[in-house]
């Protein structure tokens, strides 16, 4: 699989099975992450790898941050969120974790850290793995910070599943988007429309 095919055809799995992800696979994945763009090389990004028994760790985490988030959350929704935690064979959480005083901005930082986490994607993908990207908004309480291992300044950017994807399961159609909808050209004095080749 070429890199335009791997960018083209990758798609977030809604389903992940087993087996997890050989070590030598998740090794080249988190190579293929740290090849992020990083300027001033400031390696703003960490991984915590979930998998095993961490998983009912984390799950156990994600519903005591719940509750702490809000002590009234019913029952089934706690619940809901203890089975995030097992959705996947493995999980990798990506911490941006950036470095200050800097001379790369925290905006930049907290770029490059996403980037890591799409880069994870990417290799899933390249390695005939699924791959699904999932935020929480619980990433500021302390039961999911701790479990995780989280400093003070860090943003957990969210939990990619991985696994493999079932020969049943239903992707979604990727979405069409028309380029020229989003996109300008600076060539001369003034932003013009960005025109195609199939429209030229």
């Amino acid at each position: 699989m070429d890199a335009l095919e791997c960018l083209m055809t990758r798609r977030t799995a809604p389903v992940l099975a087993g087996p997890e992800p050989t070590r030598e696979q998740l090794d080249q994945i988190l190579r293929a992450a740290v090849t992020a763009p990083d300027h001033k090389l400031q390696r703003p990004w960490r991984f915590v790898i979930v998998r095993g028994a961490g998983r009912e760790r984390l799950g156990e985490a994600l519903v005591a941050a719940a509750r702490a988030a809000d002590p009234g959350m019913p029952p089934e929704v706690l619940e809901r969120q203890r089975m995030k935690a097992l959705r996947a064979p493995l999980q990798v959480a990506v911490i941006a974790s950036p470095k200050e005083p800097s001379p790369a901005p925290r905006w930049e930082q907290l770029a490059s850290a996403a980037a890591a986490a799409q880069n994870v994607c990417l290799a899933a993908t390249a390695l005939g793995l699924g791959s699904g990207w999932k935020s929480t908004p619980l990433g500021e309480q302390s039961p999911l910070r701790e479990v995780l291992g989280m400093q003070s300044g860090e943003e957990l950017l969210g939990l990619v599943e991985l696994g493999h994807v079932p020969a049943d399961a239903r992707l979604r159609p990727r979405v069409a988007v028309d380029v020229g909808s989003v996109t300008s050209e600076l060539g001369g004095e003034r932003l013009s429309a960005y025109v195609p080749p199939s429209a030229g």
